[in-house]
């Protein structure tokens, strides 16, 4: 039976993978071949979602044909188009209020570039109403020369909120209690199980958040809109209304439906002869005549989501979350030894993770630095606690100046369901061997004694942390005190703090990094992407390999013969250290 079941398993997966290789050639050379392009056309951008900061391996939302394209992609693609004389103009359709900030702001400098080579951006939004307060989305339709609104959109775009709910009572009514601590009074993440509302330290932090957030917005859409402050705060404040008001207020520029917009566009376009004919983010991305620099090689690397140490599960085909040190470490090793490359942007959107593992992050990038080649880091919508470590050592921080930064400090906790068991006539009893045994047990309290080790432990990790910043932004002890503690900041306000250098997105990296590598900034460059994108193949090979019974990554791995017979059908070596798939070409570019 175990014959059986391994060998069926190898074999369907490989055969699958075949499928969808073979599904890919069809693709790219049958009836759904990239179309030839006309020479002049508008370009058209569907941004009713915006793009994710990475698109991992989720295959079975589309990512395998590229149908996601994350953020860097979409940027990159906006700069080609800005210089392709062929475009003429850009479509917008905007709908996302729930997007992150720093990625709207990339977005904004990528057209306002766009627009700066004299071409055309023009926005339709359904509605910037029914629900939700439509922060994001405004925000980046006002990046456009003209917004259009349809009649029954409505305009209800409000202010920013942060609700946080606070279980503390809720969970010592059931009888558990959160145990734990934190370092120091601005670090509010634990808060909502250890407080029943709002300390005061978390609400004046967060409330500065909040204000510099929308300070933000309001600069950068009243000047867009020729507006001024004050006017534009009151009309949201006065928000919502109906769609010809938004209008008559300078907030929208024309009232009218999809099909209005488009002859809008077609007009526009006409004097330059384009054809009536939108062309998606995804044909120009096909298209083998856009510009595509070549030259000198930037490395882009990518720390998204969650940071851990160690490999996590998850099914075959499922997106990855997090960010493990030991890939972005390996990718860092890689850009740096790769001899092609000349400097490295490492783009960071995380809310933190394992100390550790930040750690390691940091220390990478330092290691790549010491091989002789420029790290800059790029932030996203957050970079923060962990995060912000990973970024610490780098030559250059660059922020957007919505990211949410900073939160350097440190906290650990843990429910214990003392009492809830107690209650329930449920008796936990316990043997260890050693003092601190079950120190963080769900079951029992730590004693006073392990809660003082575990503040000893805390007090390191901090102290270890903040030595780190202050010694590579070179603050001394009052301004790193005054960045420290748990706070978060924007971008604007963690560049006063001296937590980072610059202000701007992925562009602006890219420049410093050019210069620090002393490449001219006139000269293109060619972005390449570490670990390469056909190594989501690997990913795919090694959750097979799992699910028949073998570790792709341990060194003495011996396949059960049925399985190495298997492979060895497809062309597949199962040998200690080394199941590799053939190479296979990134059709999904």
């Amino acid at each position: 039976m175990w014959r059986f079941i391994v060998g069926l398993l190898a074999t369907v997966g490989f055969l699958a993978l075949l499928a969808i290789g073979g599904g890919v050639a069809f693709v790219t050379s049958g009836p759904f071949a990239s179309k030839a392009l006309p020479s002049s056309m508008v370009l058209s951008l569907d941004l009713r979602t915006v793009p994710p900061e990475t698109t991992g391996s989720d295959l079975l939302h589309g990512d395998l044909w590229r149908g996601t394209r994350d953020i860097a992609d979409v940027v990159q693609l906006l700069w080609q188009a800005a210089d392709d004389p062929r475009v003429v103009g850009l479509y917008v359709e905007v709908g996302d209020d729930s997007a992150g900030l720093a990625r709207v702001q990339e977005l904004r400098q990528a057209i306002a570039r766009f627009r700066g080579k004299g071409k055309f951006a023009v926005a339709f939004a359904e509605a910037l109403g029914e629900g939700g307060d439509h922060f994001a989305d405004y925000y980046l339709a006002s990046a456009m020369d003209q917004i259009w609104l349809q009649p029954s959109g409505g305009f209800a775009v409000a202010g920013l909120s942060i609700e946080t709910p606070f279980l503390k009572g809720g969970l010592d009514r059931l009888g558990v209690r959160v145990e734990g601590g934190k370092r120091y009074e601005y670090k509010s993440a634990p808060d909502s199980f250890t407080e029943a509302g709002f300390t005061a330290p978390a609400r004046e932090n967060l409330q500065q958040l909040l204000d510099g957030l929308y300070r933000q917005f309001i600069d950068d859409v009243a000047r867009e809109r020729r507006l001024t402050p004050v006017k534009l705060r009151q009309l949201v404040d006065a928000a919502p209304f109906d769609s010809e008001r938004a209008r008559l207020e300078g907030l929208v520029d024309r009232i009218g439906y999809r099909a209005d917009a488009l002859d809008e566009v077609w007009q526009r376009a006409s004097a330059t002869g384009s054809a009536r004919e939108l062309i998606t983010l995804s044909e120009y991305a096909a298209d083998d005549r856009r510009p595509k620099p070549r030259g000198e090689v930037v490395a882009l690397v990518h720390v998204s989501g969650a940071i851990v140490s160690g490999p996590v599960g998850g099914g075959l085909l499922d997106d990855d979350s997090v960010a493990t040190a030991e890939d972005v470490v390996d990718a860092l090793d890689s850009a740096a030894q790769a001899k092609e490359v000349r400097a490295i942007v490492l783009r960071i959107d995380s809310p933190g993770g394992t100390y550790p593992a930040s750690d390691a992050m940091a220390d990478g990038v330092a290691r790549a630095r010491a091989s002789g080649k420029p790290v800059v880091v790029s932030m996203g919508d957050v970079a923060a606690s962990g995060g912000y470590l990973a970024a610490v050592r780098a030559d250059v921080i660059v922020a957007q100046p919505t990211t949410i930064t900073g939160s350097i400090g440190v906290f650990a906790m843990w429910p214990v369901a003392a009492d809830l068991l107690s209650s329930l006539g449920i008796k936990v009893e316990r043997l260890g061997v050693g003092t601190n045994a079950g120190m963080y047990s769900t079951y029992q309290p730590p004693t006073p004694a392990q809660r003082a080790v575990i503040g000893r432990e805390l007090d390191a990790v901090y102290a270890d942390f903040t030595h780190q910043v202050g010694e590579a932004r070179k603050l001394d002890a009052g301004r790193l005190d005054a960045a420290a503690r748990g706070r978060v900041f924007t971008g604007v306000d963690a560049q006063r703090a001296g937590l980072v250098d610059e202000l701007g997105g992925l562009q602006l990296a890219l420049s410093i990094a050019k210069a620090k590598a002393g490449i001219d900034d006139g000269r293109p460059v060619e972005i390449r992407r570490f670990p390469a994108e056909s190594d989501r193949w690997q990913r795919i090979v090694d959750r097979l390999l799992r699910l028949a019974g073998i570790d792709a990554t341990a060194p003495q791995v011996r396949a059960p013969r049925e399985v190495r017979e298997t492979l060895a059908r497809f062309g597949i070596a199962a040998r200690p250290g080394n199941v590799r798939l053939p190479p296979l070409p990134p059709l999904w570019r």
